[in-house]
Order: C-alpha cells, then sequence, then structure tokens
C-alpha cells in the first residue's frame, strides 16, 4: 500500500511539476532566442563584457557591471575551449524568454541559463 501511495503523490508532483512550465515557443523565435543566446556565450568565450553588457536591460546595466562579469572569466577559463553547444531549450513565461544552453567545452560542461524581454534584452544570466 506504502509503494502505491507513494507512485500516486510522485506522478501527482510530476504533473504538478510539468504544469507550472513556460509555454513552447514556435520554430521562428525559437531560431531568433537560440542565435541571440549563442552569441551571448561567444561574448562571454571572447571575455567582450563590454559588448555583452550593451544587450543588458536598464536593471541588469545597474545591477552588474562590466567589472562584476570580468569575475567571470576563470570560471569559463577553467571550463577548457569552448566546442559545440550540446543542448538548446527554450520557453515563454510571463512575456519573457526563458533560453537554456549546454555548452561543451574541452575540459567540462557549462550550463547558461539567459533570459529575455520582448526587446530581446537580456533579463537575466546564470551560468553553473
Amino acid at each position: 500500500m506504502k509503494k502505491i501511495t507513494l507512485m500516486i503523490v510522485t506522478v501527482m508532483m510530476i504533473l504538478g511539476l510539468a504544469a507550472c512550465g513556460g509555454n513552447k515557443v514556435d520554430d521562428t523565435t525559437t531560431a531568433n532566442y537560440r542565435s541571440i543566446a549563442e552569441e551571448v556565450v561567444s561574448l562571454l568565450n571572447a571575455s567582450n563584457y563590454s559588448e555583452l553588457h550593451t544587450m543588458f536591460d536598464k536593471q541588469m546595466k545597474e545591477g552588474l557591471s562590466v567589472q562584476q562579469m570580468e569575475e567571470l572569466t576563470p570560471l569559463i577559463k577553467e571550463s577548457g575551449t569552448f566546442e559545440k553547444v550540446d543542448k538548446f531549450s527554450i520557453e515563454e513565461k510571463d512575456g519573457h524568454y526563458i533560453t537554456v544552453l549546454v555548452a561543451k567545452y574541452s575540459e567540462q560542461k557549462r550550463v547558461y541559463t539567459i533570459s529575455f524581454n520582448a526587446e530581446e534584452e537580456i533579463i537575466g544570466l546564470f551560468i553553473k
């Protein structure tokens, strides 16, 4: 009985989490934001933080300076040489587009979560 109850609870949790996800995005929008997200990764790989900073919305520009972004250099360098984007996903939620890229480097993988507003400005950037 405990196994059945546990299975039912697990299934309900999975369904609940799936319902919390964002909306699917059409192919044209996906291609557009994928291109922008890959450009962001390229700028990070090149340590071109000044150009990347111009892609931020006003709030991001105020909250994350070019000097603060320079602290990312060791993290990215320890990943090794960039090879390719292994995986990409995008979803729309509340008018924002959340992209997730798994980037393969010679030493390890990095996961980039980059969020955009409808004007294609960066409103969130997370590197794991």
